[in-house]
């Protein structure tokens, strides 16, 4: 018996052990290089890109030399019969019946081909330059949509964990603070309506901490997703929400000149409308000519019998002209088309512009306000502290009530409560306006 329980202690004590080695620690800066490799957006932007680059040079190749082998062998199996007038054979006024050719014939040939000039082949190579910067800007975007995503899910995380660590504390407190009261109220000191009063003051505050936990492990699932890492992969998170707060880099970021051009989503609809200026130019040079080279190299055997061909060579070099004359008024209406939809371009660019303009300038003073706020918030949490120690001293020495305890110890709690929401609301300022500008700060 006894061994069977050392066998089962060693066994959930080696449980245990592996469970707390498969504990992944994460610091912020690893959960971003984390999500880089593995988030599953930024993969599907990856291949994006991946094949933007391909589709690139499929057309470059357009403009490259094209040589083909061509081979084929025939079995006249009947020959053609021609009729000639009979005045060549000394027969007038008859048709004679002739067979030309000979039972096999074969060949082969090499044909080469080069592209000298064509307009639209040479806008098509810009076009495709232009959706290859596309995706790598799409790319971009992606990547500071995920990095600013993943601080916003750590940062959540850091809150609710240090919320849980207030409470806890707290509760802890309250717990020792209702001992004494019990014992005043044993010996008469107080009323039972002090020592009920701290019961429901627990009783509520373990409630808020049962509530912050499914918050926290709900938070923790959305920062996995987001790290592309497995739903029951255990994590800690190892930086400390004061960490993250970095008062050089948020005053240096107030004062930073925003370059509009630095903005993923100018980026983009900047090249969008180069490529939209690409298409009008595609319309142009849909008229004008293209001109290629070729040579080709034949060679064909003939007989009436495969062991005993007759070969005979020929070579063709040569220059291809080819242009439209008339196409109707095809090619005038998708030239307007192509047009408008560049004019479109231009004013949609123009606006967004204004936008991001006004944004910045909103974030910006989102991120004034929220660092202000953040230092008030910071005095007011020594404040309360302070109120709340000297009125817990005043109750065990039966000057204050367990009101008045209570009270203070919830101004206390609300303080800290402010000052986390302040915190969390600094970071997410700070990121927004990182995001915006295209910074990227751990």
């Amino acid at each position: 018996m006894i061994r069977k329980a050392w066998i089962l202690l060693i066994s959930i004590g080696l449980f245990l052990h592996i469970q707390a080695q498969e504990i992944k620690s994460i610091t912020l800066e690893d959960a971003i290089k984390i999500a880089l490799n593995q988030n599953r957006s930024l993969q599907l932007a990856s291949y994006d890109r991946l094949i933007a680059h391909k589709s690139k040079w499929e057309t470059v190749t357009n403009y490259l030399p094209k040589v083909n082998f061509e081979a084929s062998w025939l079995d006249n199996l009947q020959l053609n019969t021609v009729l000639l007038p009979g005045i060549m054979f000394g027969q007038p006024g008859k048709y004679i019946p002739v067979q030309f050719g000979v039972e096999y014939q074969t060949s082969w040939a090499i044909k080469a081909q080069q592209v000298i000039l064509s307009a639209p082949l040479i806008v098509g190579i810009q076009m495709s330059e232009q959706s290859r910067k596309l995706s790598e800007i799409g790319y971009l975007k992606t990547e500071n949509e995920v990095i600013a995503s993943v601080k916003t899910f750590y940062t959540s995380a850091l809150v609710l964990k240090k919320s849980l660590s207030i409470l806890s504390n707290n509760i802890n407190n309250l717990e020792s603070i209702k001992e004494k009261t019990k014992a005043m109220y044993n010996l008469g000191m107080l009323q039972s309506t002090d020592v009920d009063q701290m019961d429901i003051t627990i009783t509520n505050l373990q409630n808020a901490k049962h509530s912050l936990k499914r918050n926290y492990q709900l938070t923790l699932n959305l920062l996995r997703f987001n790290l592309g890492l497995d739903t029951a992969q255990a994590i800690e998170l190892t930086t400390n929400l004061e960490d993250l707060i970095n008062e050089q880099q948020i005053l240096q970021l107030l004062t930073n000149t925003f370059a509009i051009e630095t903005n993923t989503d100018y980026q983009l609809l900047k090249t969008q409308e180069h490529m939209a200026k690409l298409a009008v130019d595609k319309e142009k040079a849909d008229v004008l000519p293209t001109i290629a080279s070729f040579y080709n190299y034949t060679k064909t055997g003939q007989g009436n019998e495969m062991n005993n061909l007759s070969w005979f060579p020929s070579k063709v070099l040569g220059l291809s002209l080819s242009f439209p004359i008339f196409g109707g008024t095809q090619n005038y209406t998708q030239y307007t088309k192509a047009r408008i939809q560049y004019e479109k371009a231009k004013y949609q660019t123009e606006t967004i512009a204004e936008q991001l303009l006004i944004q910045e300038k909103q974030l910006r003073y989102t991120l004034k306000n929220a660092y202000d706020n953040y230092l008030l918030q910071k005095k007011n949490i020594e404040v309360a502290k302070r109120v709340y120690t000297n009125i817990e001293n005043k109750y065990l020495q039966g000057v204050s009530s367990s009101l008045d305890v209570t009270q203070a110890n919830t101004n206390y709690l609300n303080a800290e409560n402010n000052f986390i929401t302040a915190s969390l609301e600094l970071i997410n300022a700070k990121t927004n306006l990182e995001k915006l500008m295209n910074i990227k700060n751990k």
